[in-house]
């Protein structure tokens, strides 16, 4: 795998869309089963924390993806793992 030298604002992009990936999960691990879900067990307040959680997820995506570090990489595949490799590591 070759070398990479992230940005720090990117590493941190990837951390944070990691931490709002945790979030997510444990919101859906609280909900009711989905038979129960489909039953109306779901409260308006669950439904608004899980709108909140997957919102702030899908912008901390779209902040890493949009990234303009991306544009320069030849094999963004090898270059994503290498990213996730660097933020986790």
């Amino acid at each position: 795998m070759a070398d990479y030298e992230f940005p720090p604002d990117l590493i941190e992009a990837q951390r944070a869309y990691d931490e709002a990936d945790r979030r997510v999960q444990e919101v859906t691990d609280a909900l009711p089963s989905t038979q129960e879900v489909m039953e109306g067990a779901m409260t308006d307040e669950q439904q608004e924390q899980l709108a909140e959680v997957r919102e702030a997820r899908l912008v901390a995506l779209e902040t890493m993806n949009r990234h303009p570090w991306w544009g320069q990489q030849r094999d963004r595949y090898a270059a994503k793992m290498a990213l996730l490799k660097a933020a986790r590591g």
